[in-house]
Parts: structure tokens; C-alpha cells; sequence
């Protein structure tokens, strides 16, 4: 059976692929102390979540599959992704990092029956022609996803290296 519906949701519905597809829930700010001296990074609540009131859900059901996307960003990464042949593996779909691989990645958590050629090609097919993830897209297309916010890094390294902007 091959369906697909539009949810709407007031909080940012994290997915398995959020992350791979740049969603962030926390980043890291530089400050410097009322004296000037530059602290180090904090971390904090990322404003990725909170840049929107409403957030649409994308949840298809595909030959006894479900999937949920968040963004329209998830579904070109899944698209991305299933659309090769072969899949990628662990190695490429998370490379330097050696702990913790290929469990970290959200095609691991697929079911394997989601992993044939045949069924990728069939999913992405319908994932491509479905008027219902048309709308998915426009819902966003009006106010695209900011992933860049000055002054928050996605991590410790990214904000101990880059300069304090002045607050």
C-alpha cells in the first residue's frame, strides 16, 4: 500500500534524519565577560527549532514502510541517499568516525526490506511524482529553513575558532 499524508505540528518533530540534514536542537555561542576577557564556548538551546510556529509533517507509508520527514531537507537527503546503487556504505555514510558506526546513521535503522533496489527505486519514484509531497515543499517553500544563525555554532570547535561578535 503506498500513501503519504500532511501532519502539522507547533514544535520542531525531530526524525531520524533531522540531524543528517542539518536540524539542530543545541549550538554554541562565544561571549566575552563584562571585562573584555573572551570565554569559552557555551552551549544553548539552538534557535533551528523555534524559527518556526507551525512545522509540516510529511508521513508516507510504503509497502509496509513508514517514514516521517520533518523538512524538506530530510526528504533530498533520503532521496539522496536511496537513489544510489549500491547503497552507500558505513564507511562513506560516516566517515572519521570510527565509534559507533554504521548504528549512527539513519539508513541502519531501516527495515531491510526497505533496502532492495527495486523497492528504493519504487519509493523514490513515488516520493518524486506524489502531489501530496508537492504540497510538503510548498508548505515550506514561502519561508525557506534558516540552518545559519550569527553568533551559533553547531559545535564546540566550530565556535572556539571562529571570533566573539560583538554583544
Amino acid at each position: 500500500m503506498k500513501s503519504a499524508e500532511l501532519f502539522y505540528s507547533r514544535e520542531f518533530p525531530e526524525t531520524p534524519i533531522s540531524g543528517w540534514a542539518g536540524a539542530r536542537l543545541y549550538g554554541w555561542v562565544r561571549e566575552k565577560t563584562p571585562s573584555g576577557q573572551i570565554k569559552r564556548p557555551r552551549r544553548v538551546v539552538h534557535p533551528f527549532p523555534s524559527q518556526r510556529k507551525l512545522w509540516c509533517l510529511l508521513a508516507v507509508h510504503f509497502d509496509g514502510v513508514d517514514l516521517i520527514f520533518a523538512t524538506p531537507l530530510e526528504l533530498d537527503q533520503f532521496l539522496a541517499v536511496m537513489s544510489q546503487n549500491p547503497l552507500p556504505s558505513g564507511w562513506a555514510l560516516v566517515p572519521g568516525h570510527l565509534v559507533g558506526r554504521p548504528k549512527r546513521h539513519w539508513l541502519s535503522r531501516l527495515p531491510k526490506a526497505a533496502k532492495s533496489w527495486k523497492f528504493r527505486q519504487s519509493i523514490c519514484r513515488f516520493l518524486r511524482q506524489a502531489g501530496i509531497v508537492q504540497e510538503f515543499r510548498d508548505f515550506y517553500a514561502g519561508e525557506p529553513l534558516k540552518l545559519e544563525f550569527d553568533g551559533v555554532y553547531n559545535n564546540y570547535y566550530d565556535a572556539w575558532s571562529r571570533p566573539v561578535l560583538n554583544t
